[in-house]
């Protein structure tokens, strides 16, 4: 289940070292290229809302597999995109089908023990995050080699096969509820609006994923204008960022023994030295180092915050999932459209101000909603 994770999610990930490319073959500017990484992020969201909601109603096998076929048709479609309009419109409809993901994790959590949903969701995030940096990798040398084309080819590929590897592997859980899709939708407000305990992981983990996919938009240009790399060596950084999912059921030990607050802490502390860094000292030694701490903290943001939130509502797990990953995912569409912004008009020093703006937001918020959460657990009854 972790590696399909992985498969699935690589699938919104195989644009960003190729906006260079994209650039190049649509004679675009960075900004109008940004519009590409920012749809896949915004077609995730757009998925987690209308088809994660379905794992609470529908056998989550049979979702899993319709997600994956769905998926390879678009990455095939996409392929052949003859505009960079219809690049952006298969990267949205890439990132909708490909969140299937989201689906496995709370499974996976439903068939574990309740003192091991950290390290369940550390092993789950492992097998996530790591398809999220090889697919940087993997693209990266597919495009310099074959082309940007070959790339998404090779990803359809990949679904059918997963798709075939999953029906006979997944287990079979029936759903929990007997609800229409249209109940089902209006109930998210009502788990939205009685979980307040649910408001500060999504808003933390939007703003701490900004500044992931802020810094991975604009690695591209960065490598191409001051180092004079290609894609190949821009994809090599998602094998120096593997050690950030090596790193998540550790992140999710420390969850389940110091508690969510102790560690998205420590968490937000690593991803603002990593920016200070990078801003301060523009080298490759630099951007390896920046990378590592950035990996590890924002992983550990999401393992943490993940495991605690899919514990408030049993019975709505995958509802939870969708908000929380939701949010999430907004806030990554917004963090690639920050990164091409600011890399077009201040370049890399704008970039790593950017992010590091973002993430003493999400410090601020985690401050004062940590309190929060305090002071509501002291006024409930015990």
């Amino acid at each position: 289940m972790a590696i399909a994770c992985g498969v699935c999610v690589a699938n919104i990930c195989y644009n960003q070292p190729l906006l260079e490319d994209f650039a190049s073959y649509f004679h675009a500017t960075p900004s109008q290229v940004g519009w590409v990484a920012m749809a896949s992020q915004a077609g995730y969201g757009i998925g987690l809302l209308f088809f994660l909601p379905l794992g609470d109603i529908v056998e989550r096998r049979k979702l899993v597999l319709l997600l994956t076929y769905a998926c390879a048709a678009t990455l095939v479609g996409t392929a052949l995109a003859p505009s960079l309009p219809l690049l952006v419109l298969g990267n949205l409809l890439i990132g909708a089908t490909a969140m299937s993901a989201q689906v496995l994790i709370p499974l996976a959590v439903e068939m574990s023990p309740a003192n091991a949903r950290g390290r369940t969701v550390g092993v789950m995030m492992t097998g996530l995050l790591g398809g999220i940096l090889l697919a940087r990798t993997l693209a990266g040398f597919v495009g310099d080699h074959l082309g940007w084309r070959a790339m998404f080819g090779l990803g359809a590929a990949m679904m059918v096969l997963l798709a075939w590897a999953l029906r006979t592997r997944l287990p079979h859980r029936p759903p929990e509820l007997a609800l229409s899709y249209g109940k089902l939708m209006q109930s998210l407000w009502d788990v939205w609006r009685t979980q307040p305990q649910l408001w500060r992981p999504a808003l933390v983990g939007a703003l701490s994923f900004a500044t992931f996919t802020a810094f991975w938009t604009s690695l591209a240009f960065l490598m191409k204008d001051v180092f004079h790399q290609g894609a190949t060596e821009t994809g090599l950084f998602g094998v120096v960022g593997l050690v950030g999912a090596l790193a998540a059921p550790y992140a999710g030990k420390l969850a389940d023994r110091r508690g969510a607050i102790f560690t998205v802490s420590i968490a937000l502390v690593l991803v603002l030295a990593a920016f200070g860094l990078m801003g301060a000292w523009v080298t490759i030694p630099s951007l390896v180092i920046g990378v590592v701490l950035m990996d590890v903290g924002v992983q550990t943001v999401q393992v943490a915050e993940q495991g605690k939130v899919l514990s408030l509502l049993p019975a709505a797990r995958s509802r939870l999932n969708t908000l929380y990953m939701g949010v999430r995912f907004v806030g990554g569409a917004l963090g690639s459209l920050i990164g091409a912004f600011a890399w077009t008009h201040g370049e890399w020093s704008a970039v790593c101000g950017a992010a590091g703006g973002l993430i003493v937001l999400a410090g601020a918020v985690h401050l004062v909603g940590s309190r929060f959460e305090a002071a509501m657990v002291a006024a409930s009854p015990a």
